[in-house]
């Protein structure tokens, strides 16, 4: 199964994701992708953070990028 890493980013913040995760394919990684978004987006610290400008950026185990995910924008 491929590897695929799934690192967290906006303009002046990145979180890489050194370990990765094994994916069946293209689809499954971005439903893992989305998940991560919810999973940050609902955090304990979620509510302090302006989310606009987020993306969790998907790389392939070459490091090449793949797609980016982008965080949605909250209702307003």
């Amino acid at each position: 199964m491929p590897r695929y890493f799934f690192d967290i980013m906006d303009s002046t913040q990145s979180v890489p994701d050194e370990a990765g995760l094994d994916c069946r394919d293209l689809d499954e990684a971005h439903r893992q992708a989305r998940t991560l978004i919810v999973d940050a987006m609902t955090g304990p610290e979620a509510t302090r953070i302006d989310w606009c400008a987020w993306r969790v950026e998907v790389r392939d185990e070459a490091r090449s990028l793949l797609f980016t995910v982008p965080f949605p924008h909250p209702h307003a």
